[in-house]
Parts: C-alpha cells; structure tokens; sequence
C-alpha cells in the first residue's frame, strides 16, 4: 500500500502543481498576491481550478494508502477530510467577489477551511508517526511543511479579518505550496525508502 500511496501522492501533486501554474500564466485577470485561488473556479479557465483540485484530492487518497500502514491513524483520518473537501469544492463554488453572499459560498467556505486545516494539522500529526516508524527526515520535512502551511493559514486569517486583505493570496498559496510540496517529498521519499 505504502508503494501505491506514493505514486497517487507524487502524480496527484504534479498534477495539482502543473494545473496551478497554468492558471498563473493564462490571462485570468486574477492578481495572485490579492485574490484567492478558488477565484480561478469563477472564471472562463474553470476547467483548471477543477483539474488541481482533483488532483490534490489524489494526493490527500495517496497520503492516506501510504501513512496508513505506518500508524499514522489520525493524520489519515485528516487527509480522509482534506480529500473529500477538495473533491467537492470545484463544484460548489466560491461567490464572486462583489456578489451577495449565498449558502452555496459559504459551504465552500467551510469546505476550503476543512481542506487546509485538516492537510495542515495532518503534516503536523503525521511528523510524529514517521519518525517512529523509521523516517526521521521524513519526519522533519513533514513539520517544515506543516510549519509552512501555519504561516500561510495565520496570513489567511489575518487577511480575512484585517486590513491585511491585501496579502489573503499570497497567504493561500503558501498554503498550497506547503501541502504541494509536503505530498512530493513524502511520495518520493517513502517510494525511495521503499
């Protein structure tokens, strides 16, 4: 399973990863420091929000085949909730920016915040289990992820509700490139290990 879990973490990411980047260079109009990356999901290029985010749905199913074994039981149950989440939120939608606010954006609002807390906190839990299991540098690059996705969660909160708005983002997509990253290095290095 831990070979299986590695290949979905590793192509789920590039996936993830390659489809982003494509959204960052097309004209979307969207300005990334400012503007949150569920926003490309509300545009003409909707196709690639839908494209990343399966693809990190992908990933989230291969951290859990490849932790599982591992003892790593509840940073599984939180990719279990990271997946779900970003296999539902291309069709539920955020509202547009200047729109009134109705049920369908706030649920992909809550949908967004299970997705980043539960990969967040589970990088965190998921440090622990691999230096049990044998991975000790595994195990510190899990918390330097995890430590990565914090900070761009903290500069999402603060964006949210200061004036920091400006930043919301940048902040979001530290976030992405915590768990992006976090799902390559534990795909390549279990499937190296393995």
């Amino acid at each position: 399973m831990i070979g299986v879990g590695a290949v979905l973490l590793v192509a789920g990411a590039i996936v993830a990863l390659a489809s982003l980047a494509v959204l960052h260079v097309v004209p979307t109009g969207l300005r990334p420091w400012i503007d949150p990356v569920s926003q490309y999901g509300i545009t003409r290029f909707r196709a690639g929000y839908l494209v990343a985010a399966l693809g990190a749905a992908v990933a989230g199913v291969g951290g859990v085949l490849a932790l599982a074994p591992l003892g790593a039981a509840a940073a599984v149950v939180l990719l279990v909730v990271f997946a779900v989440a970003r296999a539902i939120i291309p069709f539920v939608l955020m509202d547009a920016p200047e729109a009134p606010r109705t049920r369908r954006g706030r649920a992909h609002n809550l949908l967004a915040i299970a997705a980043f807390a539960s990969v967040t906190a589970a990088g965190f839990l998921a440090g622990g289990a691999l230096h049990d299991a044998g991975y000790p540098n595994l195990a510190n690059l899990s918390t330097g992820c995890a430590i990565v996705m914090a900070i761009g969660s903290a500069g999402v909160i603060l964006g949210f509700f200061t004036p920091l708005r400006r930043v919301f983002g940048a902040s979001e997509r530290l976030i992405y490139l915590g768990f992006i990253a976090w799902f390559l290095m534990l795909g390549f290095g279990l499937f190296a290990a393995g």
